[in-house]
């Protein structure tokens, strides 16, 4: 039996929770939504500029390590992880304006009526 590390995924969650004592970052856990700054999210993805992070994939990932740090907090109270999970970004100064929402939402895959695939948009204001 091979043996998981989580130290990478329990590091994550506490780089979470401090964005979150900061103001950073704010988990709505029954809405299944979250609300981040620019700067927070770009900082917790690599690269530095906007376009690359969309090209290169690491805005999602971003999106769905914040997604899996939110199912972490409702531990018990969710059943259902396949529900759709909104990510606000907003900006860092008062007050709070939102510039885009990243989505997540999942769909059966018709090859494999038991998996379901994963689709993210990003919806302007």
């Amino acid at each position: 039996m091979k043996a998981t590390d989580l130290t990478p995924w329990l590091d994550y969650f506490k780089m979470c929770r401090a964005y979150e004592d900061k103001g950073f970052l704010e988990i709505h856990q029954s809405e299944q939504e979250a609300y981040i700054t620019v700067p927070a999210i770009h900082a917790m993805s690599k690269g530095d500029d906007i376009r690359k992070q969309f090209a290169d994939g690491s805005i999602k990932k971003t999106v769905r390590r914040i997604r899996v740090y939110a199912l972490y907090k409702t531990y018990g109270e969710i059943t259902d992880t396949y529900r759709p999970f909104a990510l606000h970004v907003v900006k860092d100064t008062a007050p709070h304006d939102l510039l885009y929402t990243l989505l997540i939402t999942f769909r059966r895959c018709w090859w494999w009526p038991w998996r379901k695939s994963e689709r993210i948009y990003v919806v302007t204001y």
